[in-house]
């Protein structure tokens, strides 16, 4: 048996060379936006609890209303955190939301896998996270270093 194509070739469609250019610069600028750029800022800090560094978590930075800026997070380690400029945010005032889990010692089950797996909770107040308290303001060309006092009371 052979088959045989019920489409026919046709000729190659020509792109007018203009749509290329304004393609190419949407492209470039979608990019240069995307991928940091001039304005985004490093951020560094420290976060304690009860006076102690905090071993492990995650800070993150959530524009305010009239800022304009992508949000941006990093985790924490041995109480230390960083963000590079390259994924840095633009200035301006930000809610800080900081979470640290830890097992809490039960077993549970996936639903969909039907796999074991130690249950995690959040050991921080919702203060410094759901409903967060916490807020800094990011200034461009400044060292927008932050310390994060945090208390488990």
């Amino acid at each position: 048996m052979i088959f045989t194509s019920m489409y026919q070739i046709s000729k190659p469609i020509a792109v007018a060379p203009k749509y290329c250019w304004m393609f190419r610069m949407t492209l470039t600028a979608v990019f240069l936006v995307g991928c940091g750029g001039p304005g985004r800022q490093a951020i560094e800090g420290t976060v304690t609890l009860d006076g102690q560094p905090l071993q492990e978590g995650y800070v993150r930075l959530q524009p305010q209303p009239g800022t304009s800026s992508p949000a941006a997070g990093a985790p924490i380690e041995d109480g230390v955190f960083s963000i590079a400029s390259e994924r840095g945010i633009f200035a301006g005032k930000f809610f800080v939301e900081i979470t640290a889990m830890r097992p809490s010692g039960r077993m549970l089950t996936d639903p969909e896998t039907g796999q074991p797996y130690q249950e995690k909770v959040q050991v921080l107040s919702e203060r410094y996270n759901k409903a967060t308290e916490l807020t800094v303001e990011v200034v461009e060309g400044e060292s927008n270093t932050f310390v994060f006092e945090l208390d488990s009371k």
